[in-house]
Protein backbone atom coordinates (compact mmCIF):
# COMPACT_ATOMS: atom_id res chain seq x y z
CA UNK A 1 0.00 0.00 0.00
CA UNK A 2 1.03 3.61 -0.51
CA UNK A 3 0.96 5.94 2.47
CA UNK A 4 -0.98 9.19 2.25
CA UNK A 5 1.57 10.76 4.56
CA UNK A 6 -1.08 11.23 7.23
CA UNK A 7 -1.22 8.49 9.87
CA UNK A 8 -4.90 8.96 10.71
CA UNK A 9 -5.87 8.91 7.03
CA UNK A 10 -3.82 5.76 6.42
CA UNK A 11 -5.63 4.10 9.33
CA UNK A 12 -9.01 5.20 7.93
CA UNK A 13 -8.08 3.56 4.61
CA UNK A 14 -6.91 0.32 6.22
CA UNK A 15 -3.21 1.07 5.71
CA UNK A 16 -3.17 3.47 2.77
CA UNK A 17 -4.00 3.53 -0.93
CA UNK A 18 -4.32 -0.07 -2.08
CA UNK A 19 -2.67 -1.59 -5.17
CA UNK A 20 -4.68 -3.44 -7.79
CA UNK A 21 -7.85 -1.38 -7.35
CA UNK A 22 -9.26 2.01 -8.34
CA UNK A 23 -9.60 4.52 -5.50
CA UNK A 24 -11.98 7.42 -6.10
CA UNK A 25 -11.33 10.72 -4.34
CA UNK A 26 -14.03 13.33 -4.88
CA UNK A 27 -15.11 16.64 -3.47
CA UNK A 28 -15.82 20.25 -4.30
CA UNK A 29 -13.27 22.90 -5.28
CA UNK A 30 -10.27 23.48 -2.98
CA UNK A 31 -10.88 20.51 -0.70
CA UNK A 32 -7.36 19.15 -1.21
CA UNK A 33 -7.95 16.43 -3.83
CA UNK A 34 -4.97 17.33 -6.03
CA UNK A 35 -2.69 18.05 -3.08
CA UNK A 36 -3.48 14.64 -1.60
CA UNK A 37 -2.86 12.82 -4.88
CA UNK A 38 0.43 14.65 -5.46
CA UNK A 39 1.53 13.93 -1.89
CA UNK A 40 0.86 10.20 -2.29
CA UNK A 41 2.92 10.22 -5.48
CA UNK A 42 5.70 12.25 -3.88
CA UNK A 43 6.02 9.80 -1.00
CA UNK A 44 5.67 6.69 -3.19
CA UNK A 45 9.31 6.66 -4.29
CA UNK A 46 8.56 5.46 -7.82
CA UNK A 47 7.41 7.04 -11.06
CA UNK A 48 3.94 8.58 -11.17
CA UNK A 49 1.82 8.75 -14.33
CA UNK A 50 -0.25 11.89 -13.79
CA UNK A 51 -3.06 12.75 -16.21
CA UNK A 52 -3.95 16.40 -15.58
CA UNK A 53 -7.19 17.42 -17.31
CA UNK A 54 -7.78 20.61 -15.31
CA UNK A 55 -4.32 22.22 -15.33
CA UNK A 56 -4.29 21.70 -11.59
CA UNK A 57 -0.84 20.11 -11.36
CA UNK A 58 1.77 22.63 -10.24
CA UNK A 59 5.51 21.82 -10.45
CA UNK A 60 6.11 24.71 -8.06
CA UNK A 61 3.73 23.22 -5.50
CA UNK A 62 5.36 19.80 -5.84
CA UNK A 63 8.79 21.37 -5.32
CA UNK A 64 7.51 23.24 -2.25
CA UNK A 65 6.08 20.05 -0.75
CA UNK A 66 9.27 18.10 -1.45
CA UNK A 67 11.50 20.79 0.05
CA UNK A 68 9.29 21.13 3.14
CA UNK A 69 9.64 17.38 3.69
CA UNK A 70 13.40 17.33 3.21
CA UNK A 71 13.21 15.63 -0.20
CA UNK A 72 15.03 16.54 -3.40
CA UNK A 73 12.58 18.63 -5.48
CA UNK A 74 14.46 17.95 -8.73
CA UNK A 75 14.31 14.20 -8.22
CA UNK A 76 10.62 14.44 -7.31
CA UNK A 77 9.79 16.38 -10.48
CA UNK A 78 11.59 13.82 -12.65
CA UNK A 79 9.46 11.02 -11.23
CA UNK A 80 6.17 12.64 -12.31
CA UNK A 81 5.29 11.83 -15.93
CA UNK A 82 2.67 14.41 -16.90
CA UNK A 83 -0.11 14.08 -19.50
CA UNK A 84 -2.33 17.08 -20.32
CA UNK A 85 -5.22 16.03 -22.60
CA UNK A 86 -7.22 19.03 -23.83
CA UNK A 87 -10.49 17.20 -24.51
CA UNK A 88 -12.27 13.90 -23.91
CA UNK A 89 -10.83 12.25 -27.03
CA UNK A 90 -7.28 13.13 -26.03
CA UNK A 91 -8.04 11.84 -22.54
CA UNK A 92 -9.02 8.49 -24.03
CA UNK A 93 -5.75 8.33 -25.97
CA UNK A 94 -3.69 9.33 -22.92
CA UNK A 95 -5.26 6.65 -20.77
CA UNK A 96 -4.88 4.08 -23.54
CA UNK A 97 -1.17 4.92 -23.91
CA UNK A 98 -0.58 4.07 -20.26
CA UNK A 99 -0.90 0.35 -21.09
CA UNK A 100 2.44 0.56 -22.91
CA UNK A 101 4.11 3.22 -20.76
CA UNK A 102 3.45 2.07 -17.20
CA UNK A 103 5.94 -0.61 -16.19
CA UNK A 104 7.54 -1.91 -13.01
CA UNK A 105 9.21 1.43 -12.28
CA UNK A 106 5.85 3.12 -11.70
CA UNK A 107 4.29 3.17 -8.27
CA UNK A 108 1.11 5.17 -8.97
CA UNK A 109 -1.30 6.37 -11.66
CA UNK A 110 -3.47 9.47 -11.09
CA UNK A 111 -6.25 10.87 -13.28
CA UNK A 112 -7.09 14.40 -12.12
CA UNK A 113 -9.91 14.54 -12.90
CA UNK A 114 -11.55 11.80 -14.93
CA UNK A 115 -14.80 13.72 -15.42
CA UNK A 116 -13.70 17.31 -16.25
CA UNK A 117 -13.80 16.86 -20.06
CA UNK A 118 -16.70 14.42 -19.87
CA UNK A 119 -18.73 17.02 -17.98
CA UNK A 120 -18.54 19.67 -20.71
CA UNK A 121 -19.58 17.34 -23.54
CA UNK A 122 -23.12 17.86 -24.81
CA UNK A 123 -24.07 14.21 -25.32
CA UNK A 124 -22.97 12.81 -21.97
CA UNK A 125 -25.35 9.86 -22.14
CA UNK A 126 -23.54 8.57 -25.20
CA UNK A 127 -20.17 9.01 -23.51
CA UNK A 128 -20.95 7.04 -20.37
CA UNK A 129 -19.93 3.83 -22.11
CA UNK A 130 -16.63 5.43 -23.17
CA UNK A 131 -16.03 6.59 -19.62
CA UNK A 132 -16.60 3.02 -18.49
CA UNK A 133 -14.03 1.80 -21.04
CA UNK A 134 -11.44 4.24 -19.72
CA UNK A 135 -12.04 2.97 -16.21
CA UNK A 136 -11.59 -0.60 -17.44
CA UNK A 137 -8.20 0.29 -18.92
CA UNK A 138 -7.16 1.90 -15.65
CA UNK A 139 -8.34 -1.15 -13.71
CA UNK A 140 -6.36 -3.40 -16.05
CA UNK A 141 -3.22 -1.36 -15.36
CA UNK A 142 -3.85 -1.44 -11.60
CA UNK A 143 -4.16 -5.23 -11.65
CA UNK A 144 -1.46 -5.95 -14.24
CA UNK A 145 1.17 -3.78 -12.52
CA UNK A 146 -0.21 -4.28 -9.00
CA UNK A 147 -0.15 -0.55 -8.28
CA UNK A 148 -2.74 1.91 -6.97
CA UNK A 149 -4.74 4.04 -9.39
CA UNK A 150 -6.35 7.21 -8.03
CA UNK A 151 -9.39 8.60 -9.83
CA UNK A 152 -10.16 12.19 -8.83
CA UNK A 153 -13.76 13.20 -9.44
CA UNK A 154 -15.79 16.41 -9.41
CA UNK A 155 -19.18 17.06 -7.84
CA UNK A 156 -22.47 18.52 -8.98
CA UNK A 157 -25.65 19.56 -7.19
CA UNK A 158 -28.38 16.94 -7.49
CA UNK A 159 -31.68 18.83 -7.24
CA UNK A 160 -33.65 15.64 -6.56
CA UNK A 161 -31.43 14.54 -3.69
CA UNK A 162 -30.85 18.20 -2.70
CA UNK A 163 -27.14 17.60 -2.10
CA UNK A 164 -23.79 17.49 -3.85
CA UNK A 165 -23.03 14.19 -5.57
CA UNK A 166 -20.08 12.88 -7.59
CA UNK A 167 -20.23 13.34 -11.38
CA UNK A 168 -21.11 10.15 -13.31
CA UNK A 169 -21.73 8.51 -9.95
CA UNK A 170 -23.14 5.22 -11.23
CA UNK A 171 -20.37 4.65 -13.80
CA UNK A 172 -17.52 5.46 -11.41
CA UNK A 173 -18.96 3.78 -8.33
CA UNK A 174 -19.40 0.55 -10.26
CA UNK A 175 -15.65 0.24 -10.83
CA UNK A 176 -14.01 2.08 -7.93
CA UNK A 177 -13.74 -0.07 -4.84
CA UNK A 178 -12.58 2.54 -2.31
CA UNK A 179 -14.27 5.96 -2.24
CA UNK A 180 -13.06 8.94 -0.22
CA UNK A 181 -14.97 12.23 -0.03
CA UNK A 182 -13.22 15.48 0.93
CA UNK A 183 -15.16 18.42 2.36
CA UNK A 184 -14.37 21.92 3.58
CA UNK A 185 -15.37 22.96 7.07
CA UNK A 186 -16.28 26.35 8.55
CA UNK A 187 -12.94 26.47 10.38
CA UNK A 188 -10.35 28.18 8.11
CA UNK A 189 -7.89 25.71 6.61
CA UNK A 190 -9.60 22.66 8.08
CA UNK A 191 -10.86 19.82 5.88
CA UNK A 192 -12.49 16.46 6.52
CA UNK A 193 -12.04 13.14 4.71
CA UNK A 194 -15.01 10.76 4.84
CA UNK A 195 -14.72 7.11 3.86
CA UNK A 196 -17.85 6.47 1.79
CA UNK A 197 -16.97 2.95 0.67
CA UNK A 198 -14.19 0.45 1.25
CA UNK A 199 -13.45 -3.19 0.56
CA UNK A 200 -13.06 -4.08 4.24
CA UNK A 201 -13.18 -0.92 6.37
CA UNK A 202 -16.46 0.38 7.89
CA UNK A 203 -18.13 3.16 5.95
CA UNK A 204 -18.67 6.61 7.39
CA UNK A 205 -15.37 6.95 9.23
CA UNK A 206 -13.76 10.37 9.03
CA UNK A 207 -10.57 12.25 9.85
CA UNK A 208 -9.73 15.94 9.89
CA UNK A 209 -6.71 17.40 8.12
CA UNK A 210 -5.08 20.68 7.11
CA UNK A 211 -3.47 21.85 3.88
CA UNK A 212 0.00 23.27 4.60
CA UNK A 213 3.25 23.93 2.74
CA UNK A 214 4.09 20.26 3.29
CA UNK A 215 0.85 19.23 1.63
CA UNK A 216 -1.74 17.36 3.69
CA UNK A 217 -1.18 17.09 7.44
CA UNK A 218 -3.18 15.75 10.34
CA UNK A 219 -5.31 18.47 11.93
CA UNK A 220 -3.58 17.83 15.24
CA UNK A 221 -0.03 18.32 13.92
Amino acid sequence: MLSTGVKSLDELLGGGIAPGVLTQIYGSYATGKTTLAVQIGLLSGGKVAYIDTESGFSPERLSQMATARGLDPGEALQRFILFTPSDFKEQRRSIGSLKKIVDGTFSLVVVDSLTAHYRVEENRRGLSAELGKQLQVLLWIARKRDIPVIIINQVHFDSRAERMKPVAEHTLNYRTKDILRLDRLNVPGLRVAVLERHRFRPEGGMVHFRITEKGIEDAGD
